[in-house]
Parts: structure tokens; sequence; C-alpha cells
């Protein structure tokens, strides 16, 4: 007599086989999943650095003289001449860079702005005519990620020579 249907052992094969199969695929997304979330945790924190990095370098170009001192200050005051002015004369300007909370404040002229947002540490050393720079962002995100720039620049001359 022949049965229609399957048998027990056939059944379990196949939930077995699901089974991983399920498990596998889980365990892919679950992958993608956090690895999506890292990689833009990663992607703000160098995004900001950068954006950071990039206005304190280009002041930092023109700077003439700083209130900055070998130990690492988390503020700093920059200031220069403008000796293009022809017509106008020579114009002082100045800028401010100040961590306030997760912002990176810059204050150029009197008129304060945000260059930087989950910044979370920003360090100013000075020796001689060198400026060193240190930027640490914080990403957002579940796996929270950080990412750190270092670079050092050059001051002006206090006056034309």
């Amino acid at each position: 007599m022949r049965q229609k249907g399957f048998t027990l052992v056939e059944l379990l094969v196949v939930m077995a086989v699901g089974g991983v199969i399920l498990v596998g695929a889980l365990l892919t997304i679950h992958q993608v999943v956090l690895g999506t979330g890292r990689t833009n945790s990663q992607v703000v924190a160098l995004t900001e650095v950068n954006h950071a990095a990039l206005q304190i370098k280009k002041d930092l170009m023109m700077t003439q003289t700083t209130d900055l001192t070998t130990v690492p200050q988390s503020s700093v005051m920059l200031n220069w001449t403008d000796y293009t002015g022809f017509e106008t004369g020579n114009q002082t300007h100045s800028s401010s860079y100040v961590l306030s909370g997760t912002e990176l404040l810059r204050t150029y002229d009197g008129t304060v702005s945000i260059v930087g947002r989950n910044i979370t540490s920003l360090g100013f050393t000075q020796d001689d005519r060198v400026i060193n720079v240190v930027i640490t962002a914080t990403g957002s995100g579940a796996p929270q990620r950080s990412e750190t720039l270092k670079f050092s620049a050059y001051i002006r001359a206090a006056e034309i020579e």
C-alpha cells in the first residue's frame, strides 16, 4: 500500500535546511545594518572634522599674531592685518575659535558662526611661528566612530619686511 505525503525524516531535513538558510539570511541582514550605521557614523565624523579644519586653515594662512602658548589650549584668537586695501587703508581682522559643547564656534570680526558640529575635542599649540591643531569629531549613530585630524601651519610675520 502506497501512502501519499512526507515522512517525518523528510520533514525534519527540510526544516533543518530551511533553518540554516534563515539564520544565514538574518545574520547577513544584521551585518549590513550594523556596517551601514558604523560607516555613516564615520562619514559624519570625517566630514565634520574636515569642514572645521578647512575653515581653521584659511584663517591660519592669514594669521600674524595669536594668543597661543606651548601649552595645549581649546580656544584661540587669531589676528592679522590686510595690506591690500590701497584705497581704504590697512584693515585689522581677528577670528577666534571656541568649542561650545559639540559645536565649534568661529567669531570673525564680531560675527559668530558654527563651523563644525559633533566636535568632541580641539587643541591648539604654538611653537615659534608654527601652530599645531588637533581636532576630533564623533559621529552619531549606534556604533559611534571618532576621527582625529592633526595638522600644522606657519603663520605670517607680524609686519611686512
